[in-house]
């Protein structure tokens, strides 16, 4: 699942090879990867500015014995989890800071170009005190500040989103922004998450 997800498109941009054991293990079906063509890999293997990540979650999963490709699943994580059944575990971002640069980036910025929470919002009194959104960025801020301060090259953080918006697979019934928006009026309300981050950006700290 790493190889098919991760390893398959960081490998060649960043070490110049596809994964030895991904090439294993769909065999037959790459066909010796006969469509690389010579001096591909050196060329896909270029000094980039930066890495971009998008974090919100880990995948728990395990083997299974049926005829997929990659013969595993995903094992379904109860408590805790966003409102979109997704995990909270910010311990699983750090680790992944660590091995990205470790193994691929070795220097080069990183940036986490999307992070954030899709929570039930309620919008009450003209408030939404979203405080699972707030809990859940600043455990993952936290777990950027460790990075950085053992020496990682984390250099921006973008939370996803600004604005409650129209997600590619779920329509308007998922709000990951810290700015509410009222979809009949387009009033726009700030969250207590957006309050809260203001102050960290304006303290550069918690």
């Amino acid at each position: 699942r790493d190889g098919f997800i991760n390893r398959w498109f960081a490998e060649p941009l960043f070490n110049g090879k596809y994964p030895e054991d991904m090439v294993e293990w769909y065999g037959a079906d790459l066909n010796g990867l006969d469509f690389v063509e010579p001096g591909d890999m050196e060329l896909i293997q270029q000094p980039g500015d930066f890495l971009g990540i998008n974090y919100y979650a880990r995948s728990v999963i395990r083997a299974t014995t049926d005829t997929s490709l990659l013969q595993v699943e995903q094992v379904r994580i109860e408590e805790p989890v966003t409102d979109m059944g997704w995990e909270i575990h910010p311990e699983s971002f750090y680790k992944l800071l660590t091995r990205i640069e470790k193994d691929f980036t070795k220097g080069i910025p990183i940036l986490i170009t999307e992070n954030g929470a899709a929570m039930k919002d309620e919008l009450m009194n003209g408030k939404i005190e979203d405080t699972g959104r707030q809990h859940y960025i600043e455990e993952h801020l936290k777990a950027c500040h460790r990075f950085i301060e053992e020496g990682g090259q984390l250099k921006g953080y973008f939370v996803w989103s600004f604005l409650d918006n129209f997600e590619w697979a779920w329509g308007y019934s998922k709000r990951f922004g810290i700015i509410h928006v009222n979809y009949e009026t387009q009033k726009r309300t700030p969250k207590q998450s957006a309050l809260w981050f203001k102050q960290v950006m304006e303290n550069n700290g918690f």
